[in-house]
């Protein structure tokens, strides 16, 4: 597959703007989780345009927004800085290698980001979540389920991965995963919880829809 898919970020984020404004309530889970872990520093990884940044740096972390899209991070230092908010700092770089430090961090906040690419991509990205976490470091994130109803759409690259597979994303990857698959993806973590959870969302255009996703909080 010759396809430079992460570089279609940039392209959305310029053509469709900001599309979602709400916080998920699993970001406000996984702030309670990082406060009762006295958690300090929180990545925000794939923050997009910034709503979980925002809110993350509003409950009083050290944030690092990250995202691959220099488009998205532009939108997320604008927001941060007409809100005079000061304790966020800004990165761009690829999830499958993030240019952090090895323990460097209390915990990585990642949603709605992971099931962009392949397996392969979600592998090498949570053993770079992995490095950068500090020992007992925590890690709240969610995966697409197989459950989800535009699994199977589009054209199938590798097993549960496939291309065409969301307008207005034609280009990108998306992998569908398992329960079985996520624990094994986690099994150098001292500890994971996985729980079904289901997004209700509507985007720019008032329509209603519902992802099927996994969450995961996994203890360094």
């Amino acid at each position: 597959m010759n396809i430079k898919w992460e570089q279609e970020w940039d392209k959305i984020y310029k053509e469709q703007g900001e599309v979602q404004f709400d916080v998920l309530p699993t970001v406000k889970v996984a702030a309670d989780i990082f406060k009762k872990n006295n958690c300090k520093s929180i990545m925000d990884l794939g923050c997009g345009t910034g709503r979980h940044s925002i809110y993350l740096a509003q409950q009083g972390f050290k944030v690092y927004a990250t995202d691959i899209s220099k488009t998205g991070l532009g939108t997320t230092r604008l927001k941060a800085k007409k809100l005079n908010l000061s304790n966020i700092e800004f990165k761009q770089h690829d999830m499958r290698n993030i240019d952090f430090d090895k323990n460097s961090l209390d915990g990585i906040l990642c949603l709605w980001t992971t099931g962009h690419g392949t397996l392969e991509d979600s592998r090498k990205n949570v053993n770079e979540i992995y490095r950068v976490l500090k020992p007992n470091g925590i890690v709240v994130i969610d995966y697409i389920s197989v459950d989800d109803k535009n699994y199977g759409k589009g054209k199938q690259i590798e097993k549960d991965t496939f291309i065409n597979n969301l307008e207005g994303e034609e280009n990108i990857p998306h992998h569908y995963s398992t329960i079985e698959e996520l624990k094994e993806l986690y099994s150098n973590f001292s500890k994971i919880n996985i729980t079904p959870i289901d997004y209700y969302f509507s985007d720019k255009y008032g329509n209603k829809h519902t992802i099927k996703a996994f969450v995961v909080i996994s203890i360094k």
